[in-house]
């Protein structure tokens, strides 16, 4: 077979032709119109899975002079040598992006980059070499740097000084990346000199800084406090856009502040909090790599569990605990959790980032939070007027929320999360992770016509719906006033449950349950934007829930 004359040879080529099927494999498997994220971490997988070393978010640090001015984070970093970058455009790929790999293969000495964009009906592809000129990648520098707190990064060599022959006025940019076998490259000052292969390696920070720098005694712990300062970056903007006049100070104070002058125009203020978990649901998460829906899941739990006292909320608090802190993923739960509570009108007052080895396994996470809502005194739910007689509405949930994951990672244990089910229309992983969704938005309005709240979370209809009765009355539920989704009759018959057990554990497609008056029940549910059911009624007993058919 006769050689391509115009393809330039490398070292690489093998491993970037085994590289490019993956990426293909990714495209195929996920097609267009995911964030960037997503395709970079099936890929990451896919590497791993095909037994070749990547590094996901390689961080390469910025000198100038005497100065460490901020960082590079690169996609991927392949075996060690090889730069992945990933987009999601559904516009062609610009010189933009080619000259952000062109930066790295200078910053990293790396003979090749692959540069992917995921977002296009066909995977687009570019193969990019070392540049022989620093006009072809500096001019891009800025763009991709992560300044350091404080830091200013010296002005861009003027147009005499980038001429050849003439020295720039602008200091050598140095790179170094930081990793357990750093590989120092020194680049030459960002004139018109050329970076050749050849160049000869030196070290990358200044004399008068040695090149061993020994970690920190908390780095050597297992706790990076870079990783934290990045991630508070990249989750800043999303949490920001949370913020009312009322929030004072939030991320990065010690503790946020809250004007709460508005509620002196409320005539008996009561405050109202909770705080809860996500549980087990974060497992499935971490395992294919889908982090932001979890930031809604507790964001909407916590909206609910004050919803049936009556509130709305003010603003949440969240909690992010890892056994070693991925910036990128941190950061996808917490914008999940702002975009919640912007959704509700609610302020992300601050939280916490916790990296924790030795307490948490590898790759092991969990969420929590914190949120306060107010309500009227007099308004407090359940109301004293509930009797015998009285209907149960129910609206319909998005899933199973965030109860019951226990049992069914135990259920689907053999089963793989990317398996298709004709009868879900999904794959296993779209059903079990649709986020948990809020009630406020169409109940918050009808509280006068509610008389009480349940929220069905862990402890399904058998706990939850006794906490909001009278000593004595019960509720009883007609198990075929509705029917559940295709979903539950997939867990049941999988795991072989009994139905008692069902709705002990589940919502079985029913989230929320109203207590309301039979007379009311019909002008409440054509109110509701949204198919609900009569799923039963009130009678004498004893708090217990009986279910019937």
């Amino acid at each position: 077979m006769n050689e391509n004359p115009g393809l330039i040879k490398t070292a690489l080529d093998d491993l970037t032709y085994q590289v490019n099927g993956l990426a293909m494999r990714t495209h195929n498997e996920l097609k267009p119109g995911h964030k960037e994220i997503f395709y970079q971490r099936r890929l990451a997988e896919l590497c791993l899975d095909s037994s070749l070393e990547v590094e996901v978010e390689k961080k390469v640090e910025v000198w100038v002079g005497e100065s460490l001015i901020g960082h590079l984070y690169l996609d991927l970093w392949v075996e060690g040598c090889l730069i992945v970058e990933c987009k999601a455009f559904g516009h062609l790929l610009t010189m933009e992006d080619v000259g952000q790999v062109l930066t790295y293969l200078a910053a990293t000495g790396s003979q090749v980059g692959e540069l992917y964009n995921f977002g296009r009906p066909r995977l687009e592809n570019k193969r990019l070499l070392v540049p022989k000129n620093v006009q072809d990648w500096q001019k891009h520098l800025y763009r991709v740097i992560h300044k350091a707190p404080g830091m200013k990064l010296p002005p861009l060599p003027s147009s005499t000084s980038a001429a050849p022959g003439r020295k720039s006025d602008v200091p050598p940019i140095r790179f170094k990346s930081v990793d357990g076998k750093p590989i120092l490259v020194e680049i030459p000052s960002p004139s018109w000199a050329a970076i050749r292969l050849s160049a000869s390696r030196q070290p990358s920070v200044p004399e008068s800084v040695s090149v061993d720098i020994p970690k920190s005694a908390y780095a050597e712990s297992g706790v990076s406090i870079d990783s934290g300062s990045r991630a508070v970056e990249l989750m800043k903007s999303a949490v920001k856009s949370t913020y009312t006049p009322s929030v004072l100070a939030g991320i990065g104070s010690f503790g946020g502040l809250f004007d709460v002058s508005a509620l002196k125009e409320m005539k008996s203020p009561v405050l109202v909090a909770s705080t809860d978990g996500v549980g087990t649901k974060v497992k499935l998460a971490a395992s294919v790599g889908r982090y932001r829906g979890i930031g809604h899941d507790i964001v909407n739990h916590c909206i609910n569990d004050i919803l049936v006292l009556g509130a709305r909320p003010l603003f949440f608090m969240d909690y992010f605990a890892t056994s070693k802190l991925n910036p990128v993923q941190t950061a996808e739960v917490v914008t999940g959790v702002a975009e919640a509570c912007k959704e509700a009108g609610m302020a992300l007052l601050g939280g916490e980032t916790a990296e924790m080895p030795g307490v948490y396994q590898p790759n092991e996470f969990d969420v929590a939070g914190t949120i306060v809502g107010v309500l009227e005194r007099d308004e407090i739910l359940p109301c004293q007027n509930i009797k015998a007689g009285d209907i149960l509405l129910g609206l319909k949930s998005s899933g199973p929320h965030t109860n019951g994951y226990s049992l069914i990672r135990k259920v689907f244990t053999d089963i793989p999360l990317d398996t298709f089910f004709s009868e879900l229309n999904s794959t296993l992983a779209d059903a079990l992770l649709t986020p948990h969704r809020s009630y406020y938005p169409i109940l918050y309005s009808l509280l006068s016509e509610i008389k009480a709240l349940a929220h069905i979370t862990g402890g399904g209809f058998i706990e939850n719906i006794p906490r909001i009765l009278p000593d004595d009355l019960n509720a009883v539920i007609h198990l075929d006033a509705w029917t559940p989704p295709p979903l539950w009759r997939l867990i049941q018959s999988e795991g072989h449950i009994a139905t008692d057990e069902m709705y002990r554990v589940f919502n079985m497609g029913i989230g929320m349950v109203a207590i309301v008056d039979k007379s009311s029940a019909a002008t409440l549910q054509a109110q509701i934007p949204e198919e609900t059911f009569i799923i039963g009624e009130l009678v004498q007993g004893d708090k217990q829930v009986q279910l019937t058919k």
